[in-house]
């Protein structure tokens, strides 16, 4: 590449040479140089594109001069790279200068496509005397929008306005070529004009970013109505992208916030099935206007008169603990001054409360009567319905009906009577009253005579007196300890008394009395000595097994003394038969034969035997011969 490759070279090279292709116009003068470029090129932005080039020529087989050559924005031609001699180049002070190359099969290469390249790029090739040629690529840049960005209309809109308001602006960002943008709703397309109308349509705006792409936005205006409340907007962005092929992207769904005025009023009970006294209810108005309209509620008392209840913002009346004065008929009015004339805004609903009047008890509350009388209680009660009677004590049912007769009346016939009222057709409705029935009359002991052991005299014992009575009875005591104590359980009052056993307190008893207004009772405690027991409390294994041990121990010492008494008795056998043992003052008898008289020896032996046998026995040794026999 020397000064012959400089820029300013080539502009009269390429001169020279249209002029000497004007002269010649022979066949033979032709060129017959076929240049070959593809004639449209698709990249994506950003990618790496190379346009390839070739060429065939006839005649001569020299180096060609080939050269790359775009249009400016002038509509001028400006060579951006070059191959002369085989020397590979760009040229300097182009858009290209650092981001193109040429290979050594001629094409063109671009690092990253921009938006500027969607222009016409030429292959002009030379080759000397058999002329030149070219081919145009034109290249196409597609570039995928941003994700796209929807701002709904923040205003509440109205739908009582006449003209289409303002719905929501749609903006795709930074695409090539540009994008379209179409709405939606509720999954199906708005078919929205371009032209201002009453209806529908759309106002899209274009702008060229500094980097060559293209934003796009687009405003929709409809006209709403009640059935837009629920209903959900978006965006649709479609744009191209090389091949053919097509882009989509979405964007997120809206609602929009409408001003409706109420056209229907809702007026309901929210209740068990059936109502009875205490349950707890609401009255539940609803409008289908928005924002919600004020609700306010009445009860008619008559054609004429009706109770303000107050305002309620949400709509709902709630009634705790209903009674029979709840029941009745309630009116809802709903508040909303744009809704037409036609539109009934006020609803009436009648609740109904089943219930049970008070009882009404013979006698009221508290009956007296005599101990051993008769007497009967009576019960009755109306309501919604006819209720069921029945009678209880504490717990324990004792009759059904009306009446309850009470015979020969005892202390423990006393107390509260409860008479319970309900409707089996209404779980949970019912009434209950009580009357108390109380006993009077002389005194009763539980236990007019009882026995109490004791041990020993000075010996402690506690003693308790029972007795029923009306009015309550006041036990004394015949003896005097430490200070008795009294409690009382209804008609029944007990005293306890504890004292220590003496000689005239064992011989007497103790005795209680217990006494009112009516008479008196006595209850007589006798006492009776017994001998101190010890209880045998079980032996645990381990201590009977001690046992059985000292049982061994005892037995093995009797063998001992046994096996000692033989031993002495047969060392003293053994020391008399050996003759060292003294027979009393009597003749010692030798157990030897004597000299020269052998049978001296056997008259011996045998006395001896005799003495041997009766010896043991006796206290002195013999056997019943005289002091001098052994």
């Amino acid at each position: 590449m020397g000064s012959a490759c400089s820029p300013t070279a080539f502009p009269l090279r390429g001169l020279v040479l249209g002029l000497f292709l004007l002269a010649c116009s022979a066949p033979e003068c032709q060129a017959e140089v076929q240049v070959s470029v593809p004639t449209s090129l698709e990249v994506q932005l950003g990618h790496k594109v190379s346009i390839s080039c070739t060429h065939t020529t006839e005649g001569q087989d020299s180096l060609p001069v080939v050269e790359w050559f775009i249009t400016d924005k002038n509509g001028e031609q400006r060579r951006v790279a070059y191959s002369v001699q085989g020397q590979h180049g760009v040229d300097r002070g182009t858009e290209y200068t650092d981001r193109a190359s040429m290979e050594a099969s001629y094409s063109l290469v671009i690092k990253a496509a921009e938006v500027i390249d969607e222009r016409a790029f030429s292959c002009q090739v030379t080759a000397g005397t058999a002329g030149s040629g070219m081919g145009v690529t034109q290249l196409k840049v597609y570039g995928a929008p941003e994700a796209p960005e929807v701002i709904p209309n923040s205003r509440t809109l109205s739908v009582t306005e006449e003209d289409a308001s303002e719905i929501a602006t749609c903006t795709s960002k930074n695409a090539n070529p540009m994008p379209t943008i179409s709405w939606y709703k509720d999954g199906r397309p708005l078919n929205a004009s371009t032209e201002r109308n009453k209806e529908l349509y759309v106002v899209s705006r274009t702008v060229k970013e500094a980097s060559g792409l293209l934003s796009v936005s687009s405003t929709l205006y409809l006209r709403v109505n009640k059935s837009d409340k629920d209903s959900s907007f978006l965006c649709h962005v479609s744009y191209a992208m090389p091949h053919g092929k097509v882009g989509s992207a979405e964007s997120d769904p809206f609602h929009l916030t409408l001003h409706y005025f109420t056209e229907n009023v809702e007026f309901s009970v929210d209740s068990p099935e059936v109502i009875k006294e205490g349950d707890d209810i609401e009255l539940q108005c609803q409008a289908d206007g928005y924002p919600p309209p004020e609700y306010v509620f009445y009860k008619i008392q008559s054609e004429n008169r009706q109770v303000d209840l107050g305002s309620r913002p949400n709509g709902i009346l709630s009634l705790l603990h209903v009674t029979k004065a709840d029941g009745g008929t309630y009116r809802c009015q709903v508040l909303d001054f744009d809704s037409p004339s036609n539109v009934e805004l006020e609803k009436d609903v009648t609740i109904y409360v089943n219930y049970l009047d008070p009882l009404v008890l013979n006698p009221n509350k508290t009956v007296m009567a005599r101990l051993g009388e008769n007497i009967e209680l009576t019960c009755s009660g109306t309501g919604s319905q006819m209720p069921t009677l029945l009678w209880k004590k504490g717990k324990t049912k004792v009759g059904d009906g009306e009446t309850l007769p009470l015979s020969s009346l005892s202390y423990h016939m006393a107390g509260g009577y409860t008479c319970e009222a309900s409707v089996p057709s209404i779980p949970g409705l019912q009434r209950t009253q009580t009357i108390e029935v109380v006993v009077e009359g002389t005194p009763q002991v539980e236990q007019p005579q009882s026995t109490r052991h004791y041990q020993s005299l000075g010996q402690k014992l506690t003693f308790t007196c029972s007795a029923f009575g009306y009015p309550e009875p006041e036990i004394k005591w015949s003896v005097t300890g430490e200070e008795p104590s009294a409690r009382t359980f209804g008609n029944r009052v007990v005293s306890e008394l504890s004292v220590e056993v003496t000689p005239e307190l064992a011989q007497n008893g103790v005795t209680c009395w217990a006494e009112n207004e009516h008479g008196k009772a006595e209850q007589t405690f006798l006492l009776q000595m017994v001998a101190p027991t010890t209880s045998a409390s079980p032996i645990p294994a381990v201590d009977g097994e001690q046992s059985q041990g000292g049982s061994t121990v005892a037995v093995i010492a009797v063998c001992v003394c046994v096996l000692l008494l033989l031993i002495i008795v047969g060392f003293f056998y053994f020391m008399q038969r050996r003759g060292q043992l003294p027979c009393g003052g009597g003749e010692k008898r030798s157990l030897t034969p004597k000299e020269g008289n052998p049978d001296d020896t056997v008259v011996e032996m045998k006395t001896d035997k005799r003495n041997e046998q009766t010896g043991l026995l006796s206290p002195g040794g013999g056997g019943g011969g005289g002091a001098n026999e052994c």
